[in-house]
């Protein structure tokens, strides 16, 4: 990540990454003219758990995601010809801070060069609010003290593993965590300001005690408040790198918000979006028989959408299960995965080509599922991964059936989509 802000003029994209395929589609698209390119690769907390049939609440620690993914860390087993790029990780809210070294030496060793954590307040597992959901204001921020906290852990913890490139990086919630007030301009304007406020102290507070990036969150359809804090900043700091995510105000020009002081734009979630779209396109074509041919345990699955989930599942259950379950209609589940996987790839090259064209999150907005239906779609919890264990049932075939769902998902966590 230093490598990459240094060697383009401390601007660099990366692009959300939820498999092996998108990780190559990072790595390798490109703009229409040759001019742009992604630098790196976004592992987002959100549509790494929609993969793996999760909700994006902290359900599972940010150490258990980081040991679900691979990444191209070892670079000799590159081809001559693929270009390098650098990896963030979305780490929540950094997870147990007895987990804080493993969790840096787990994803040092695949790769990854920036960790991103955010100031909520988290008390127990599955209670996390998404930044961007309707209900992000019902979560607190954490303590700054207690949060500043986590940063001087990981800083230690880099220190002590010689691991001084990797960015841990602050993520400042105070925007997203604030009560909009509608009904009242003058109410609104002062809310904003306050958290304007917060938003400048704790970024000092948590650059002072170890973070070696910012990053500014708002759900805001605006990005004022976003200019205002990058601006302010700058003010008292030109050389720490601050990162945004212009999800919702998306018609907005990197030019502006570079201008501002940002150094690093994350597209978030698209490519999942892309994916779940193309996909709910080819089935709504009517020429896809996966309703009948799907296998009894990805039902649910398959209503929720989670077309991300889906095709992972499909593809496991073509390498491992189906001569084994011993279905008539094996046929029509292969010929499904490689169309849907053909018509996601080709949905997924053009959502990333129109953003580096485009230079806006919202530049393929029209062509991909809106971010509100995702999050619905994620908020669906679809596999075992995160439940109790289920006791034993005296009845056989549930017994199977649960067997065999449960020895799927061990399989799809052994293979967990590569980033």
């Amino acid at each position: 990540m230093k490598e990459s802000l240094s060697l383009s003029g401390n601007r660099i994209r990366v692009l959300e990454t939820h498999d092996p395929s998108t990780t190559d589609l990072i790595r390798n698209v490109a703009s229409s003219d040759g001019s742009a390119t992604y630098h790196g690769q976004w592992v987002s907390g959100l549509t790494q758990t929609t993969v793996l049939g999760v909700p994006d609440t902290e359900l599972i620690t940010p150490l258990t995601r980081a040991n679900l993914i691979t990444t191209d860390a070892n670079t000799v087993s590159l081809k001559r010809s693929q270009r390098k790029i650098c990896t963030a990780f979305d780490a929540d809210s950094g997870g147990p801070v007895a987990e804080i070294p493993s969790l840096l030496k787990v994803l040092a060793k695949k790769g990854v060069s920036m960790i991103i954590m955010e100031d909520k307040e988290v008390f127990e597992p599955g209670k996390k609010v998404n930044s961007l959901a309707a209900s992000s204001a019902s979560q607190g921020q954490a303590d700054p003290q207690e949060f500043a906290n986590v940063m001087a852990t990981f800083k230690r913890a880099k220190q002590n593993q010689g691991l001084s490139d990797v960015l841990i990086t602050a993520r400042i919630e105070s925007f997203t965590c604030r009560k909009v007030i509608d009904n009242d301009a003058a109410a609104e304007a002062a809310s904003v300001q306050k958290a304007l406020t917060q938003a400048l102290d704790r970024a000092l507070i948590y650059r002072d005690a170890g973070a070696d990036a910012i990053m500014i969150h708002s759900k805001s359809k605006k990005p004022d408040e976003v200019l205002e804090f990058l601006r302010k900043f700058r003010e008292e700091d030109q050389e720490t790198p601050l990162v945004v995510v212009p999800t919702t105000y998306g018609t907005t020009h990197e030019d502006k918000l570079y201008e501002a002081g940002a150094n690093v734009f994350i597209y978030a979630n698209h490519l999942m979006r892309a994916k779940i779209t193309a996909v709910s396109n080819y089935i709504a074509k009517g020429k896809s028989g996966i309703a009948q041919a799907c296998p009894p345990f990805l039902k649910e699955t398959l209503a929720a959408r989670n077309h991300g989930y889906l095709l992972a599942a499909l593809q496991k259950y073509q390498q491992e299960y189906k001569v084994k379950w011993g279905r008539g209609d094996e046929a029509e589940l292969d010929n499904f995965v490689k169309e849907a996987l053909q018509a996601s790839g080709l949905a997924m090259e053009n959502c990333a080509r129109r953003l580096l064209e485009g230079k806006c999150a919202g530049a393929a907005n029209s062509e991909i599922l809106p971010v509100k239906e995702l999050l619905a779609i994620n908020g669906v919890h679809l596999s075992e991964i995160g439940r109790p264990a289920a006791p034993s049932s005296p009845s056989v075939l549930p017994g199977l059936k649960s067997s065999l769902a449960a020895g799927f998902e061990k399989l799809l966590r052994n293979a967990t989509p590569a980033q």
